[in-house]
């Protein structure tokens, strides 16, 4: 007979991305709940409708996006699930859970990159020595040119990549799939660069650095660092109110921009339906309003000269 709780049990049906991000929410609103952190396991099992609409509340009264209370939600739902068929839930619980909707996103708010805010964060690492400067440019290089989430980015491997091929393999992403990625020229030269610093050891391919620039093979640059780094850096120059994910943002929307068909874009976001990479559109209306103006329903001349002919 299994020991293991329902939330132990939910969470290895995950990613390893995936439960450390799922755990790091559940331990968030243990927080926000002022619940013993060695008490987790029973307060969520024991989450009834009246606890989920309260638990809900103060994540939105902290400021929780609905992206980000919709998957606790859905997360705290399906632990309980687990719960009840190891008997240790009323299935009662689990029906009342199911009628609580989504919060609704309205506008997204993230923002991408323009073109010369994109060159003045590659410059300004480009224009640093020593490891770490080279690590940094690394990893801006791949958030940009690849559109990786932090957590891929923190879990690749050394042997992730493949030089032959030019390409990186994301290895038990989000939804614990995999996929192949494939390097734009001036990415794999940045990572290059890091990689003759950093050497052909296996461990982490973005491992841990300090200041100074020693490196740490066998610890990777933390979801956390990673956060840090992009808020910090962008920061000073004078870029505020960024995020990975809005590099991400700036990765679909410069590609659609150059006109990357949108199912394309999505396989190489990693988006398993493509209205969630529509939500990371941020084309603005000039855009759109060169795009109205290349709309022309003339026939081409040689298709005039050949109707013309056969009157």
């Amino acid at each position: 007979m299994t020991t293991a709780t329902p939330f132990a049990l939910y969470l290895s049906r995950l990613s390893i991305n995936s439960q450390r991000s799922i755990s790091s929410q559940m331990r968030s609103i243990a927080r926000l709940m002022q619940w013993q952190e060695d008490c987790l396991n029973d307060k969520l099992c024991q989450i009834d409708y009246q606890q989920a609409l309260q638990v809900r509340a103060v994540m939105t009264h902290a400021k929780w996006s609905a992206r980000s209370i919709n998957r606790a939600m859905i997360a705290i739902k399906n632990i309980v699930k687990v719960a009840a068929l190891m008997n240790k839930a009323e299935l009662s619980q689990v029906a009342n859970l199911e009628t609580i909707n989504q919060v609704k996103h309205g506008q997204h708010q993230g923002t991408p990159l323009s073109t010369e805010q994109v060159t003045a964060v590659l410059t300004y690492f480009k224009d640093k020595k020593g490891a770490f400067a080279a690590r940094n440019l690394a990893i801006f290089s791949l958030f940009l040119g690849t559109g990786l989430r932090r957590s891929e980015l923190s879990a690749l491997m050394f042997h992730d990549y493949d030089a032959n091929l030019h390409s990186l393999t994301v290895v038990a992403g989000k939804g614990n799939k995999s996929r192949t990625l494939f390097l734009p020229q001036w990415v794999e030269q940045n990572l290059i660069l890091w990689l003759k610093l950093r050497g052909k050891q296996q461990g982490y391919l973005l491992c841990k650095s300090t200041l100074t620039g020693k490196l740490r093979l066998a610890e990777p640059t933390s979801p956390t660092s990673l956060y840090r780094l992009v808020k910090d850096t962008l920061y000073e120059l004078g870029v505020d109110n960024v995020s990975p994910h809005d590099l991400r943002r700036t990765f679909i929307t410069r590609l659609l921009e150059q006109n990357v068909d949108i199912n394309t874009v999505r396989q190489m976001a990693g988006h398993a339906d493509i209205s969630t990479t529509t939500i990371y559109d941020k084309r603005d209306h000039e855009f759109m309003k060169q795009a109205a103006a290349t709309l022309d329903y003339t026939p081409p001349e040689k298709h005039l000269k050949r109707g013309r002919g056969s009157q």
